[in-house]
């Protein structure tokens, strides 16, 4: 008896929980159709593996839609997504350019979601050019994340095989093979000599300029040094600029003005001299002529030679 009410109770546990979750199927079901939503219609050049019907469509991460329908679109290379997205979504995407559809990755299971979001730059100009009228408003797509490593890795990839490799091992083992020959050289061993005695020698005269610098203050004099200079710039400065520079200036005028009158008297009396020195040669020559013909003094000409005492008349 016992045993009979025990599967009445289990029999009606069960008929119980199937009743409510058939009714929770309808309900979640029938609440679908009467959900007001507004349909929109993304198109994609990649593939969209992992988004399936009824998948999410969120915007800017918060759950807005679902997608309606996954399907070819008419020119036969892309991929058409009909999206159902509910009205207080739908106010947000209005007269926004800059909004993209892209494809993401639900967490690591591999299942993918429709992303809505506000984008710049090159992402505005990945949409596919549409050849066909859409059956509903558009919403631009761009590439996802996925696809543009992907694309990024095939860059990559294109930019290594175009590499001349064997180019480049064969001039690296030359001059790996040039390497070896110039260290095997007996003369670096000869180099590599000198330069231990260039460096011995170096470590020498340093030590000798230490001795010789021992116990040598060399502040002070640099700090007077310094200081010298430091007077000798003001004092540059006071002549250049200052009351004593313009002073200087015109003592240095003045200087050259009493020059060039001096230059001139010197050639006043150069040219006197020259006439004095003409003068003294005249006096000379005639004071010559007097003494060997006094007579000129009183007559033109000489007088007539006397006859000799006893010749003729």
């Amino acid at each position: 008896m016992a045993t009979e009410a025990h599967k009445f109770q289990v029999g009606v546990f069960v008929i119980a929980t199937t009743v409510v979750g058939i009714a929770a199927a309808i309900w979640l079901g029938a609440s679908r159709f009467f959900e007001k939503t507004q349909p929109y219609v993304t198109y994609f050049s990649e593939s969209v593996q992992g988004l399936d019907p009824g998948s999410a469509v969120k915007y800017r991460g918060v759950p807005g839609g679902h997608v309606a329908e996954i399907r070819i679109a008419p020119d036969g290379e892309l991929i058409e997504v009909l999206m159902d997205i509910d009205l207080n979504t739908a106010k947000q995407l209005k007269r926004d350019p800059s909004l993209r559809a892209t494809l993401e990755l639900s967490g690591i299971t591999g299942l993918r979601y429709v992303e809505i979001d506000r984008r710049s730059g090159d992402a505005l100009h990945q949409a596919p050019v549409l050849t066909f009228k859409p059956p509903c408003e558009v919403i631009p797509s761009s590439r996802s994340s996925f696809k543009a490593i992907q694309s990024a890795l095939g860059d990559v990839y294109d930019r290594v095989m175009q590499l001349d490799l064997a180019g480049i091992s064969a001039e690296a083992k030359t001059a790996l093979q040039a390497a070896t020959q110039v260290l095997r050289d007996e003369r670096i061993d000869a180099v590599l000599s000198n330069l231990k005695s260039t460096t011995q020698y170096t470590s020498q005269v340093t030590k000798n300029l230490e001795a010789m610098t021992q116990g040598v203050h060399l502040a002070p004099a640099v700090q007077n040094a310094t200081e010298a200079t430091a007077e000798a710039k003001v004092l540059i400065n006071d002549l250049s600029k200052g009351a004593l520079g313009r002073q200087l200036g015109q003592t240095i005028e003045q200087y050259n003005q009493l020059a060039q009158a001096a230059q001139q008297v010197v050639g006043g009396m150069q040219y006197t001299l020259e006439r004095l020195d003409r003068t003294a040669s005249s006096l000379q020559l005639l004071s010559e002529e007097l003494r060997g013909q006094p007579s000129l003094l009183l007559f033109a000409e000489p007088p007539p030679p006397r006859a000799p005492e006893g010749g003729t008349k």
